[in-house]
């Protein structure tokens, strides 16, 4: 591509950038054809620089990517007569780039993207100036101390363009990502939109993929993005072209040989890695963002499915979107794929600007490496504060040491404090003497009434009962692996065996077997039973589905009543099996009343105490969101419940009577007690007000004040469930 304009600083002299061959390590050598370089010179004086400092600088950043904004004269240079190669001890030499065809290759891949069924996108161009964060430090004595997170960040990214965000762990990368994604508050400083501040109309058109992203993982590839898109993308559309969709992202995503494969989890064996960051990648592409947000995408990955994935990021931002990632520390050739870098380093900003110029950058005020060394690697250093195996700007060198004196002093190398002082005062100086206005100035985009008209129309992606039978489907095909797990299986079938052993042909329907309470024991059990492994079920429900349901509802995926009602009733099918084969068990064996009515009103009675355990169990999960603190004080109400079930004590203290009303154990035992031992119809008008029990001050008349007490119970305890749930923060999700 004749015409690019390269400075000469990152050229330097061809001639002298050749390195001599040691005999252990292969190093980095520029080769030069015959027509070379058609020289330009504009009165620059030509600067010449050691063997080391010329290679590293020829090594370090990317030729061809490259495009200098410098003072310094431009040397136009043909990149068909540039090739990097390694050359090793024994002579060979090996390329490492082959840009063309690697351009070409990136080219057509972003047609693929251009070609695909969805609406335009709105170009939106994000603009930050200085952006400051704090928290407050919990145990300061004084209320107002806090911790700056960031201070006085500034950047600016086009449509078309990937910006990255690097630094060390704790730099402040993610905290100003979602900054910049409306996930929490700004405390100072501005961000725009197409130079709009955040509004709710923008909240749809920005894709957040999270660094640890969370899935259902019993749920394949295609049926994650098929539920995403029916319950995301816009009313507008029929099922089948929601439908269509997905499958257009799995194929553009190159996720066919995947499809049918569960996503899996910690105990449960799914996709690989990059296969789950394409995922997570594609739950967002569904709906066509302008502005794509991603945490690190590529932790954990090796690099080359890294680049993968780094180069699926580019098509996607030459499509028209603005792409805006962290990222740790990447590979070289990773590190080249990026339009735009920020240099974060303890929450300050050391470098704004493209990121093949962040080397000249550093190389300008005589920070260069003294060995071989890529580029990440020597940014992310200067962000630490290491300058080792790196040489010391002579303005650091004379601000920190002595004239009179070397650098090898008794005290050692610089602190790390000095360096990150030092470099955040040098990029204060580069803005100041650029002007801020002119670093960050964005283009044109008269995209305001855009902005705003789609504001209502996709505020709900589907109606709220396509919303409810859509999580109602997901909700049995996710769940029916826990509820049917062989452990699960194997407790309940134990149980029910054990009981019916210790209750074989116990002749229960007897008065004498009453008399004895062998069976009011079994019966008892039977309410406990079915009280203790529901609640203790429900419990662990919203504690870990927290982090999905704050992420899909703070996208505005669903209501949250269609969510809760959804959850509800995909439940009912399944509570009731296991009960259903446990009771048949038990009855076959103990040899309860052998009706059908008294077999039906067990199944219903347990049935009942399952529902409302259940509720209670749903309403102490979402009342704290942790399972210790909510185990805790299920241990307490279980206990309470049964020791006031109405079988260990029959009359308790008048102050504590209203405890066996709020108890469901109390309220099932009364029911099969009344089933298989209740008063019979005939009675005469004087037994008629009081049906004489074998237990004192215990009636077995129907009077139906227990079945009234249960439902209540179940419904209100869902709807106390429901308020809990409301008072969610869905926004911040660490």
């Amino acid at each position: 591509m004749e015409g690019k304009q390269y400075s000469e600083c990152q050229i330097q002299n061809f001639e002298d950038s050749k390195v001599a061959v040691t005999a252990k390590d292969p190093i980095m050598r520029i080769k030069q054809p015959g027509d070379e370089i058609q020289e330009g010179m504009h009165g620059c004086e030509e600067k010449t620089t050691s063997e080391t400092k010329s290679w590293s600088t020829g090594f370090l950043v990317n030729m061809e990517s490259t495009v200098a904004e410098i003072d310094c004269v431009s040397i136009g240079v043909s990149s068909n007569d540039i090739d990097l190669s390694v050359l090793h001890p024994d002579g060979s030499s090996l390329p490492i780039m082959a840009s063309l065809s690697e351009a070409d290759d990136e080219e057509s891949e972003s047609h693929t993207w251009k070609k695909l069924g969805f609406e335009p996108t709105l170009p939106i161009c994000l603009k930050f100036e200085d952006v400051t964060y704090k928290v407050p430090v919990k145990g300061e004595k004084t209320p107002d101390a806090n911790k700056y997170i960031l201070h006085g960040i500034t950047g600016l990214v086009h449509p078309g363009e990937v910006l990255a965000l690097m630094g060390p762990s704790g730099g402040g990368k993610t905290t100003l990502l979602n900054l910049l994604s409306g996930r929490i508050k700004l405390d100072s400083g501005t961000i725009t939109y197409n130079n709009q501040p955040y509004s709710k109309s923008l909240k749809w058109r920005i894709g957040f993929v999270l660094q640890d992203d969370v899935a259902f993982p019993h749920l394949t590839v295609k049926e994650t993005l098929t539920y995403a898109a029916l319950l995301r993308l816009p009313n507008t559309l029929t099922m089948r072209q929601k439908k269509e969709r997905a499958t257009c992202v799995i194929s553009e995503l190159g996720l066919e040989r995947c499809q049918n494969t569960v996503i899996g989890g910690t105990f449960l064996r799914g996709i690989s890695g990059g296969e789950r960051k394409r995922v997570c990648i594609a739950n967002e592409i569904l709906l066509n963002p302008s502005l794509l947000l991603l945490d690190e995408p590529t932790s954990g990955l090796d690099s080359t499915t890294a680049l993968q994935i780094v180069k699926m990021l580019r098509n996607i931002a030459r499509s028209g979107k603005t792409v805006v990632t962290t990222i740790h520390q990447p590979s070289s050739r990773l590190f080249s794929k990026f339009d735009k870098l920020i240099l974060l380093g303890k929450g300050s900003s050391l470098y704004f600007g493209k990121a093949s110029d962040a080397m000249l950058y550093f190389s300008s005020m005589g920070c260069s490496p003294l060995i071989a060394m890529n580029p990440a690697e020597f940014l992310i250093d200067l962000a630490n504060g290491n300058i080792k195996d790196k040489s010391v700007p002579s303005d650091l060198e004379d601000k920190f040491f002595p004239r009179n004196n070397s650098l090898h002093m008794k005290h050692g190398e610089l602190s790390q404090v000095d360096v990150h002082e030092y470099l955040v005062e040098a990029y204060a100086v580069k803005e100041a003497k650029l002007g801020k206005t002119k670093l960050i100035k964005p283009l044109l985009i008269d995209a305001e009434p855009r902005m705003k008209a789609r504001s209502s129309t996709m505020e709900w992606g589907a109606t709220w009962w396509d919303q409810f039978s859509i999580l109602f489907r997901r909700g049995l095909k996710e769940r029916r692996h826990e509820y049917f797990s062989c452990i699960r299986i194997t407790q309940v079938f134990s149980t029910a065996i054990v009981m019916g052993l210790l209750w074989w042909r116990s002749d229960a329907s007897s008065p004498k077997g009453l008399q004895d309470q062998a069976t009011a024991g079994l019966l008892f059990f039977i309410s406990v039973f079915w009280a203790f492994f529901p609640m203790f079920t429900a419990i662990f429900t919203f504690p870990q589905e927290k982090v999905m349901l704050a992420k899909e509802r703070s996208v505005g995926m669903y209501r949250l009543s269609a969510y809760l009602l959804a959850r509800m009733t995909s439940d009912l099918p399944l509570d009731l099996i296991l009960p259903l084969v446990f009771l048949v068990i038990v009855y076959l064996m103990a040899g309860l009343k052998s009706t059908f009515t008294a077999f039906s009103l067990t199944m219903l009675t347990v049935f009942l105490s399952v529902v409302a355990a259940q509720g209670l169990g749903l309403t102490i999960g979402a009342a704290f969101m942790d399972v210790k603190k909510a185990s805790t004080l299920a241990s307490v109400i279980i206990m309470t419940s049964m020791l006031s079930g109405g079988f260990f004590i029959q009359k308790v203290p008048i102050f504590m009577s209203w405890v066996r009303y709020i108890s469901f154990t109390y309220h099932t035992y009364r029911l099969l007690l009344k089933i298989h031992y209740g008063c019979s119809t005939g009675l005469d008008a004087e037994s008629a007000s009081s049906c004489k029990s074998p237990f004192k001050g215990l009636r077995l008349d129907w009077d139906g004040m227990e079945v009234g007490t249960m439902v209540a119970m179940t419904v209100g305890y869902r709807i106390l469930a429901y308020a809990f749930l409301r008072r969610m923060k869905l926004m911040t999700i660490n």
